[in-house]
């Protein structure tokens, strides 16, 4: 039988037996307010308590003195508003409690409420965890309230809010309705007689999964803009020793992150920088330099990582030093996301310089920026292009389009895509039909339709306490 909506939407009932929760949802240290969040049943009955008057209206601010349950004395003057549910964030009755920020207040409040029967302190993502649990959203969603909460760029922002907004929730919803669809077809051929079912409807099936499959495929070939957003464009700097790459990364930095010498194999670790470049999270690492023959096993071992983070990088800015003849076999690590950077600038003369670029425009290598990482002279010009290359590449996430967000979402899209290229006109219907609930079950796991108790860990235990 076809896996009704109602099985596939269960979720953890926190309404019953369930203690209400409390915590602040504001920075830790002193600060001029702090509101202290409340979700559950005990709700109405914490403000009774605490301000020994009647419930006032719903949402509406109400200035009231708090008081101490044990001998009455005043804890502070709060804003009050409560929210009755389901229409919350919880889907739970809650109340705000917004205080004066000193740390003081704050303990103050926390041990009457810790007193009061069934209530206690919330766990990280909790409030999140219980709007999940009463279907207030799906894991995407959770998983994007998270991802605001820790943007540090607009870019990183846009794409949270927009998958928070569920518009990539929408994408996978409907997908799972035509597969059902899909489904119900198949059944009607196992469980009635070929006189009942309509004529055509294995070839009818077999179009809609190949137009699912291109959509799909459509999808998985965002070149990883959105995974690449939300964690920070990786891009490494290569070269040979002393090429300058640590006078790059310093100059890109603002700052002495990496030690410059003329000594070579002087940088043996990764080092990092991160950057907001127009809005963009980047992440620029510094590798050990790239030679045939290392001087003992830690030079060598530099330049093992260095080869394993050109190979993770989204973008290699490859340096090639001016004052030295630039030959073929120095060229085999440039590939279509490789940035040339002719460095030393400053201690050649402008025809040695277009001598260069022609040889390298000759053997098809144009994406070439010209630079002096010492003086810092065509630094700007660097960035513009690597600006450029970022927002080229990862246009979808630029122009607003639904983008994939985690390896998570990417694995089991892979693998509800890979059975639906199994189902044919020539299969038996019933293991075509397997095949249809394999898919379905697989973008449920993105959405969180099935799996949950193993998935609700993982994604929660990013959360910070209070959200």
């Amino acid at each position: 039988m076809i896996v009704k909506q109602k099985e596939m939407d269960k979720r953890i009932n926190y309404k019953i037996n369930e203690k209400t929760i409390f915590a602040s949802a504001s920075s830790l240290g002193i600060s001029a307010i702090k509101t202290v969040r409340i979700s559950g049943s005990k709700t109405k009955k914490i403000i009774k308590l605490l301000t020994k008057k009647k419930l006032s209206s719903p949402k509406y601010y109400t200035l009231l003195k708090l008081y101490d349950l044990r001998n009455s004395t005043v804890i502070d003057k709060a804003v009050v508003v409560w929210f009755p549910g389901p229409k919350t964030y919880t889907g739970e009755d809650m109340l705000e409690i917004n205080i004066h920020g000193s740390n003081a207040v704050l303990e103050h409040l926390i041990e009457n409420l810790l007193l009061i029967e069934n209530v206690r302190e919330a766990k990280k993502g909790e409030f999140t965890k219980r709007a999940f649990s009463n279907n207030k959203m799906d894991f995407l969603e959770a998983e994007a309230v998270i991802d605001l909460i820790n943007a540090e760029t607009k870019s990183q922002k846009s794409l949270a809010i927009d998958q928070m907004d569920g518009n990539l929730s929408k994408i996978f919803n409907l997908w799972s309705e035509k597969l059902k669809k899909l489904l119900a077809h198949y059944e009607s051929q196992i469980d009635f007689s070929e006189e009942e079912v309509p004529k055509n409807v294995a070839n009818k099936v077999i179009k809609e999964v190949n137009k699912l499959i291109k959509d799909m495929e459509l999808l998985l070939s965002d070149k990883r803009s959105g995974e690449a957003i939300r964690k920070g464009v990786e891009i490494v700097i290569i070269g040979q020793t002393n090429v300058g790459k640590s006078s790059l990364i310093n100059q890109i930095a603002k700052k002495d992150i990496a030690i410059v010498s003329k000594i070579s194999g002087t940088t043996r670790d990764i080092i990092e920088t991160k950057i907001n470049l127009a809005n963009i999270p980047v992440i620029i690492s510094d590798t050990a330099g790239l030679k045939n023959k290392p001087k003992n096993i830690i030079e060598k071992k530099g330049i093992q990582k260095a080869l394993a983070k050109i190979n993770n990088s989204d973008l290699k800015l490859f340096i090639l030093d001016l004052t030295k003849k630039i030959t073929k076999n120095l060229l085999d690590l440039i590939d279509e996301n490789t940035l040339l950077i002719l460095n030393k600038e400053d201690k050649v003369n402008n025809k040695n310089i277009l001598s260069k670029i022609k040889y390298l425009n000759k053997i098809n290598y144009r994406n070439i920026c010209v630079v002096s990482a010492k003086e810092g002279t065509g630094i700007n010009n660097l960035l513009k292009n690597i600006e450029n290359y970022i927002k080229r590449k990862y246009k979808d996430v630029f122009f607003g389009e639904p983008v994939l967000t985690r390896t998570r979402h990417r694995e089991a899209l892979e693998k509800c895509f890979a059975y639906l290229k199994k189902i044919n006109i020539n299969k038996n219907p019933e293991l075509n039909a397997e095949d249809l609930r394999l898919a379905l079950y697989e973008l449920g796991n993105i959405t969180g339709k099935y799996n949950i108790e193993e998935m609700l860990d993982i994604i929660f235990k990013e959360f910070c306490i209070g959200k």
